[in-house]
């Protein structure tokens, strides 16, 4: 079955699928939703890599009889939504990107492996994750590098973050400006987790983006 109209909502590291609850309630009509757990996060799992997480989304995809979908990622989900871009673009309609990076830089990087060490593990690794496989998962991110891939990116896509996540205000521009014909929304007095702090405003931005989609 063709059904370009499913959305894949993809979490960040820390929180699961239900961090989406209020951008799935407020979907256009037409829009059906589906928000997988991100494979390789918690401990029953095998390590992270972004090539498993793909696949894993692909397979869901395939299960559910979906040909190509709207992809919406916030942090480690928006990256993940441009991994699966670059790598199968016959499978994505569309992009929405929220507090994504393109190459992280390494002071942000530094200061979240500093974050591991000296906050409480139930902070730093929630969800039944633990603080070394949260390390992990920044070492793999600390390798992502999509700066020569964002011109290849052919679908419609919507860039977000918000006015106060300081440290990912330049990955944002960047992203919008790599990407052909990508569209930019700060979000005023916003951060990280946009769809659980500003779950109105995000939500307003998504659907709006969804229906010039048609």
């Amino acid at each position: 079955m063709n059904d370009p109209q499913t959305v894949v909502f993809l979490h960040g590291l820390g929180v699961g699928p239900d961090s989406w609850a209020a951008q799935i309630d407020d979907l256009p009509d037409g829009y059906s939703a589906f928000a997988p757990r991100t494979v390789g996060l918690a401990e029953s799992d095998p390590p992270f890599s972004m090539a498993a997480a793909t696949a894993a989304v692909i397979r869901s995809l395939d299960e559910g009889g979906v040909e190509r979908a709207h992809l919406c990622g916030l942090s480690l989900g928006a990256m993940l939504a441009l991994q699966i871009a670059v790598e199968r673009p016959d499978r994505v309609a569309s992009l929405v990107l929220s507090g994504g990076q393109v190459h992280p830089p390494r002071a942000l990087m530094a200061l979240q492996s500093l974050l591991m060490r000296v906050l409480p593990e139930r902070i730093v690794a929630p969800d039944g994750s633990s603080r070394e496989r949260v390390r992990g998962v920044l070492a793999e991110v600390a390798q992502i590098d999509f700066r020569d891939d964002l011109a290849d990116i052919a679908v419609p896509t919507l860039v977000l973050c918000g006015s106060k996540d300081v440290a990912n205000l330049p990955a944002a521009r960047s992203l919008a400006a790599g990407i052909p014909g990508a569209r930019l929304r700060i979000i005023e007095g916003g951060r990280h987790e946009l769809n659980t702090e500003k779950p109105r405003e995000l939500s307003a931005e998504l659907r709006s983006f969804l229906e010039d989609q048609g």
